[in-house]
């Protein structure tokens, strides 16, 4: 029986750069190391829509540091085969301004918030080309106190 060679594939550098994404652009605020990271035609698969090019991937960067006073995120899991890797998070913030989901936008000034969250990365040459992300929409609402709880069973 003969190995998979891809499963012993090495992507430290990939790694490298998922880490850097979330720790040093999102929890960091450094929206200046987006053009390093991020390809220049890279495109994010988001719960909101598709964001594509490096200045709408900037904005996307901007805008959290606008919605988020503090924010913070822990890898549980980083692996990843060919040119992919996939990352199981949880992300935490204090809300500083407006946050925008699929039920509408929303003040969470002063709000504090935990999610889970999935992305998953396509790489070329050892930046981020394309991205998928999954979270926990639906705990995010609830802790913010979004829904009317006249409307609760």
């Amino acid at each position: 029986m003969t190995a998979d060679k891809n499963f012993a594939q090495d992507l430290s550098g990939e790694k490298e750069v998922v880490r850097r994404y979330f720790h040093e652009v999102l929890d960091q605020g450094k929206v200046e190391l987006v053009e390093e990271l991020f390809h220049l035609q890279c495109v994010m698969h988001r719960p909101g829509g598709t964001v594509a090019g490096i200045d709408n991937v900037r904005g996307v960067a901007e805008r959290r540091k606008e919605t988020f006073s503090r924010f913070e995120t822990r890898i549980h899991d980083l692996f990843g085969c060919d040119d992919r890797l996939v990352a199981r998070l949880t992300h935490s913030g204090v809300g500083a301004g407006v946050w925008r989901s699929r039920l509408g936008t929303y003040d969470v000034t002063g709000k504090s918030v935990t999610w889970n969250a999935i992305a998953i990365f396509r790489f070329d040459n050892c930046q981020i080309i394309e991205e998928w992300v999954t979270r926990d929409e639906l705990g995010m609402i609830l802790q913010f106190g979004l829904l009317d709880e006249r409307n609760r069973a």
